[in-house]
């Protein structure tokens, strides 16, 4: 679900998929120990998302709230996510950093 989610934000946005994808990692992080954090931020992302006249400048906040959550998350992971986390924190930045130009 990590690449998938990487791929996804690397490539055009498909709010049907994006939206599902969004909706899987709240249900993944609020079933995951010391996720309540990105759990939150994300359940705010995808609320923001949903109003009618989103708010770029609150967009791009929650994204880089959800990226620095999930690069401290990510040592207590283990070796086998801990690097894929972070690329998908840095990703996350990335994405915010584009709307900036839209």
């Amino acid at each position: 679900m990590i690449d998938e989610t990487i791929q996804t934000l690397n490539m055009p946005a498909q709010p049907t998929s994006a939206n599902d994808l969004i909706k899987d990692w709240i249900s993944v992080l609020n079933h995951t120990d010391g996720a309540d954090a990105p759990a939150n931020t994300l359940t705010a992302l995808y609320d923001e998302l949903h109003n009618p006249e989103p708010g770029a400048e609150r967009v791009h906040n929650l994204l880089n709230q959800m990226a620095q959550q999930i690069e401290s998350l990510a040592p207590t992971t283990g070796n086998v996510y801990m690097g894929h986390l972070q690329q998908l924190a840095a990703s996350l930045r990335s994405f915010s950093t584009g709307l900036n130009d839209l």
